[in-house]
């Protein structure tokens, strides 16, 4: 039976600095054991990096994580989206990691990544529990059915 031992911030100070708080993703093994992240922030980003590059349905035993983004690529380039992509964003990650606060999202969409079914996107973030901020980039490529 699983028992809930309660939720403890990460404390980022040098009585700590040795503890890893999470696995960096991708993983990447080292002569250790898996790459590890040290800070917050750092585990922030392989976390959102790993929700936005997750296709629903990806994820065993959990189908609906992750964002699904990458089946808007071949929908119409209109108006509405940079801001439909920008949704699927921040509503997956107020679902599933809740601690983070997005303060801006950039979609890029050029006229070469249009051709190539690509979006850059970059994402600036805040830790709701220490105010730490950070930001991650990554691109999303749908490749043709």
């Amino acid at each position: 039976m699983a028992i809930i031992l309660g939720r403890k911030p990460i404390i980022e100070t040098k009585d700590y600095e040795d503890y890893a708080v999470g696995l960096a993703l991708p993983i990447q093994i080292t002569n250790v054991a898996f790459k590890q992240n040290y800070t917050e922030i750092e585990q922030l980003k392989s976390n959102i990096k790993n929700l936005l590059l997750t296709k629903r349905g990806e994820r065993l035993m959990n189908p609906l994580f992750g964002t699904g983004v990458e089946t808007v690529l071949f929908e119409p380039i209109t108006d509405e989206f940079e801001e439909k992509v920008q949704d699927i964003i921040t509503n997956s990650v107020e679902k599933y990691i809740p601690n983070v606060s997005i303060e801006e999202i950039n979609v890029d969409m050029s006229n070469e990544n249009k051709d190539k079914n690509l979006i850059n996107i970059s994402l600036k973030f805040r830790s709701r529990s220490t105010g730490n901020s950070g930001l991650v980039s990554f691109n999303i490529a749908q490749i043709a059915p």
